[in-house]
């Protein structure tokens, strides 16, 4: 909580022993540093307790709702909505950093024309730059989840999870391996289907790898029907089963900021333990909140900053939810 100076009269109601340092965010009464928990809460202790908040997370598995989540977050988020957009400022400039790291590897490594070094330069960039976005984003979610539990968004979170980001690679690395068979799927599926239709010929498909860049365009036209009907299936396939499936995965990021000190297997063995008979509404609450995010771009863009915020606020309380009376293998 910002503490505001007071006159040296004002004193905390609760605590008449102790010097008010500020007002509660909901009723306006004074506060003292006891009442707001060091600057923690925005709200004095009998608001607090009125409405459940700063206690105990209100949703769990068994009665959170779509609706309920959005309501719970949108109340989050009005609240400490300020400070939100200014950690999406801080992210975004993370993200940009890890951006940069990742360009001037590669550059680093492609000027020295050992294909080698370059290529390793490459993957040293790929990893400095999800290391260092992953921290940035870690933090985020637990400074939202900070605020879910009733507590004023504390913008030093943003940077308490870089240690889990050796973990945070893994499980990325886990994740991708659990996605290859998809993958294969995917592109025998479409394959397949533009074969199985005669859309396409196995030899038309191999002519096209040994045709100069000056006659692709024209060998490619006529077979565009056929790349239609593989690009159908292959969307087909990733929605389902590839999206049934893979929903778990959208738990990773929250689950990794939720737990103190996760496990790359561990975490991945909770998302999917906690989706077990949630997936549909999952998927609900990621679609809204993504409509709620491309809605923002098409008005100027200046709402994008507080629609980024709402959106980990509401990932954060998926995931708060769902791990809330989930069965522990």
């Amino acid at each position: 909580m910002a503490e505001t100076e007071f006159t040296s009269g004002a004193s905390c109601p609760l605590h008449p022993g102790f010097d008010a340092v500020g007002t509660c965010s909901r009723c306006g009464n004074f506060m003292c540093r006891t009442c707001g928990e060091g600057g923690s809460q925005a709200w004095c202790p009998a608001c607090r307790q009125r409405e459940g908040v700063g206690q105990a997370f209100p949703l769990n598995r068994e009665n959170w709702s779509v609706s309920g989540l959005m309501d719970l977050s949108w109340d989050a988020f009005k609240r400490e909505w300020v400070m939100l957009c200014v950690g999406v400022l801080i992210f975004l400039a993370g993200s940009f950093a890890g951006q940069v790291v990742s360009q001037v590897s590669s550059m680093a490594g492609g000027a020295t024309g050992n294909i080698v070094i370059t290529v390793l330069g490459f993957f040293i960039g790929i990893i400095g730059s999800y290391a260092i976005q992953g921290g940035i984003t870690l933090g985020f979610l637990r400074m939202s989840m900070d605020v879910l539990n009733g507590r004023r968004a504390d913008l030093g979170r943003m940077f308490s999870q870089f240690g889990k980001i050796p973990t945070y690679l893994g499980t990325l690395f886990l994740s991708f391996l659990l996605m290859l068979p998809l993958l294969l799927l995917i592109v025998v599926g479409a394959l397949g289907a533009g074969l199985a239709t005669g859309a396409v010929s196995w030899s038309e498909l191999m002519a096209l790898k040994d045709l100069p860049p000056s006659e692709l365009d024209a060998a490619v036209t006529p077979l565009l029907p056929g790349f239609a009907v593989m690009g159908f299936v292959a969307f087909a396939l990733y929605v389902f089963p590839g999206g049934w499936l893979l929903t778990p995965l959208i738990l990773m990021q929250p689950e990794l900021a939720r737990t103190e000190s996760p496990g790359a297997v561990e975490t991945l063995r909770r998302c999917f333990a906690y989706s077990r008979g949630q997936r549909l509404p999952m998927i609900g609450t990621v679609l809204l909140g993504g409509l709620l995010a491309m809605a923002s771009v098409f008005l100027c863009c200046v709402p994008v900053i507080p629609a980024l915020g709402f959106l980990q606020v509401l990932m954060a309380g998926l995931v708060m939810a769902l791990s809330s009376g989930a069965e522990e293998a």
